[in-house]
Formats: structure tokens, C-alpha cells, sequence
């Protein structure tokens, strides 16, 4: 009896220290990132102008993915902003025809750095008269479902989302070319 209860303890302990890492890990990865604002100059003074705004992951797919994306868009013509969400980057992106906002995926949910800022971004989207810029989504993670866009379904009603996309881990070369390929296009249309 004493060794059964013994295993039990041993169990919870490594349960809760898990479960204190895991919190950590999450913690990290939610922190904003600062301001690390980087533009490519695009074709011509009239150059269309996107913007790329991503929550990097503890890897760096999320990154490369964006910077494939604004290397897509840039060969494309695009004058690309690629930054990262928080309180030092403008609500008002009033000046993009295209918005593009990307986040790795942890137990099937975005950032809550990124869904905090395109819930402020779409509200100041909305009150601005005219045509509301194109948006896309992109995600970086281990499973292969959609659902964390789900998500941000209520949050982005009413805005122009042109494409939604998920980059699965493990596959990093055909991420890049993929998210490249992906540039390209959006630039096209």
C-alpha cells in the first residue's frame, strides 16, 4: 500500500510540474515580441503596399513562413511590412490594400498576442468608409485542421478574407516554397 500511494505522489508531481511547464511555454510564446518592423521596398513610387503582422513560435516556422510570404508578395511588385502585434503596432492599417496576419497554432488556438490585435484592428477596419482592404490568415502547427480560423470567425464577420492557410510542421521546405507560391499569387489578385 505504501508503494501504490508512493507511485501516486510520484505521479502528481510530474503532473503538475508538466503542467507548470506547459503554462510557461505558452506564457513565452504569448508575450508580445516588440517592434521589429521591416519593410521591402516594392516596384515604383505607387508600389501596392501589404503587410504581414505574425506571432513568432518557440521554432522559427512561423517566421520563415512570413518572410516567404512578403518574398512572394515583393516579387510580386508589393511594398511588404512584416512586424510583429502588440501595442507598439497602429490599430489603423488603413494604408494596406492587404493584410495578412499569422500565428502558430498550440493546442488548436492562435496567439492570444495576435487575436487581441486583429480584434482591435477589425473594429477600426470596419469604421473606416470605403473598401475594407483584402485579409489572409495563415497558421503554422502540427495538425491539419482549420479550426483555430473558426475561432476568429466572429471577429472577422463582415471583412474581406480572401484566403486561409495552414502550414504543418515538419515539412519546411515545402512550407517555404509553398508560402512563397502563396505571395505570388496574392499579389496577383
Amino acid at each position: 500500500m505504501k508503494y501504490v500511494l508512493s507511485g501516486i505522489g510520484i505521479m502528481f508531481g510530474l503532473f503538475f510540474v508538466l503542467m507548470l511547464l506547459t503554462v510557461g511555454f505558452v506564457s513565452t510564446v504569448n508575450r508580445s515580441k516588440g517592434d521589429r518592423g521591416q519593410v521591402l521596398p516594392g516596384e515604383g513610387e505607387n508600389a501596392k503596399k501589404a503587410i504581414i503582422i505574425y506571432q513568432p513560435a518557440a521554432t522559427k516556422a512561423t517566421t520563415k513562413v512570413a518572410q516567404q510570404l512578403a518574398a512572394g508578395l515583393n516579387a510580386g511588385g508589393y511594398e511588404v511590412t512584416l512586424n510583429h502585434p502588440g501595442e507598439h503596432l497602429s490599430p489603423d492599417l488603413s494604408g494596406y490594400g492587404l493584410i495578412i496576419f499569422g500565428s502558430p497554432t498550440y493546442a488548436g488556438q492562435l496567439t492570444k498576442t495576435l487575436t487581441d490585435y486583429v480584434a482591435q484592428v477589425c473594429s477600426q477596419l470596419r469604421a473606416v468608409m470605403g473598401e475594407t482592404p483584402r485579409l489572409a490568415l495563415f497558421a503554422t502547427g502540427a495538425v491539419d485542421q482549420l479550426e483555430e480560423f473558426d475561432r476568429l470567425a466572429e471577429t472577422l464577420n463582415g471583412l474581406n478574407v480572401i484566403k486561409k492557410v495552414k502550414f504543418l510542421s515538419g515539412t519546411k521546405e515545402t512550407n517555404e516554397k509553398t508560402a512563397f507560391d502563396l505571395g505570388l499569387e496574392l499579389a496577383q489578385k
